[in-house]
């Protein structure tokens, strides 16, 4: 597998009136790989997601497609970090 490093992000919007909307959010996912020579940098973000409100389930997963793919464009290998490795064991 591949080790990327990344951090999800749920937004609420503002109110001009002050206060937040109360059904409007902005769900977001950054990351970047792989984590020990990285090559690139992704920044998801999707305003007024209507499935769900949150990054991890909105964003993430475009996220990681978006990686899946560069991976394999920039022919970049998997990781052999045993740290990934045993993680991919527990999942």
């Amino acid at each position: 597998g591949y080790e990327v490093a990344g951090k999800t992000g749920t937004s609420s919007i503002p109110l001009e009136t002050g206060g937040y909307h109360e059904d409007l959010t902005i769900a977001s996912y950054v990351g970047f790989g792989p984590v020990e020579n990285p090559r690139f940098v992704i920044l998801v973000k999707i305003d007024h997601p209507t499935v769900e409100p949150w990054g991890s389930l909105v964003a993430a997963p475009v996220f990681r497609a978006i990686a899946s793919e560069l991976f394999r464009y920039y022919h970049i290998p998997p990781s052999t970090s045993q740290q990934t490795i045993a993680r991919e064991d527990t999942n």
